[in-house]
């Protein structure tokens, strides 16, 4: 386990009691996870690829959102709420997976069906086009056993299986073409990029996307110029990896997102969900910051 997990859950055991949402009745701000594989344990690796959890696991969660009274969102009734448009229920979820990748349609889908919880994704275009794209292409030695043992798990989704997961109620958006980190291109390849990806979407799916997450998705990720160049091509909601929640209401802001990973067992996942982990996503943009301006 990573020294940094370690030490995010020792203090958010330690302050649970002020933290958590759940402790008194009423709404809470509902959360938007953000996952990116479901893959199986590979034979002879200790440890799960990086962004990845167990079926297992992924049943767990799914099972404990239900047991906790969560409702699932799509991205389209989210935004609806986020505008005002309808109150949700006191305790709403949205589900979401980044990148595009073949185990979110065989493993991830089928798993959350059987829950009765809704997904999302959000594709990075290149990925599902077939394109190479550097920065899923270089894979360390955890994701190397995975990719041997379940090769069909580490392939692009296709188009096919993305237009059946929408005919299914599974809301897409976009996760830009190429992944690059946009806070360090240019206004014109920002743009480049967008307008590829759009294109190669709406041409595929048959609708251009409203959505999008920032690929990496932390501070400095995200730059203001990229929010106005997408917006001005049509993108009306943005997604970061902030770890913690945006309050409904408030349209047109970046909205934060919590990413599950491997170590995440349940107490974890619970504390996730009630607030628990927010106050370290403040600390973390704090230190984003500080590193920026030094």
């Amino acid at each position: 386990m990573r020294p940094s997990t370690t030490l995010a859950k020792i203090a958010t055991s330690a302050t649970w009691a002020v933290t958590r949402q759940d402790r008194e009745e009423g709404p809470i701000v509902p959360p938007v996870l953000c996952y990116h594989r479901v893959l199986a344990e590979a034979a002879g690796s200790r440890d799960q690829p990086d962004y990845s959890v167990t079926p297992q696991q992924f049943a767990a969660q799914m099972s404990l959102l239900n047991d906790e009274g969560f409702t699932s969102l799509t991205l389209d009734e989210y935004f609806e709420v986020a505008t005002g448009l309808w109150e949700p229920p006191s305790r709403s979820v949205v589900v979401t997976f980044d990148d595009g990748f073949a185990d979110n349609y065989s493993m991830a889908w089928p798993i959350a069906r059987d829950c009765g919880v809704k997904i999302n994704l959000f594709i990075c275009t290149a990925l599902v086009a077939g394109e190479r794209v550097d920065a899923f292409a270089n894979d360390n030695p955890r994701a190397q056993f995975s990719r041997r043992q379940f090769p069909e798990h580490w392939r692009p989704l296709s188009w096919q299986q993305v237009r059946d997961m929408m005919t299914g109620g599974v809301d897409v958006g976009f996760h830009s073409h190429h992944h690059h980190n946009l806070g360090r291109l240019s206004e014109p390849d920002i743009a480049s990029d967008a307008a590829e990806g759009i294109r190669v979407f709406s041409k595929h799916l048959g609708e251009a996307p409203k959505y999008f997450a920032f690929p990496f998705g932390h501070y400095g990720s995200y730059p203001n110029a990229a929010v106005e160049i997408l917006t001005a091509q049509g993108i009306k909601m943005f997604f970061t990896t902030e770890l913690g929640r945006t309050p409904l209401g408030r349209g047109g802001e970046l909205f934060s997102r919590i990413v599950i990973h491997p170590e995440d067992d349940l107490k974890s996942f619970r504390r996730k969900l009630f607030g628990g982990y927010d106050w370290v996503g403040k600390l973390r943009r704090f230190g984003y910051s500080m590193r920026a301006s030094t």
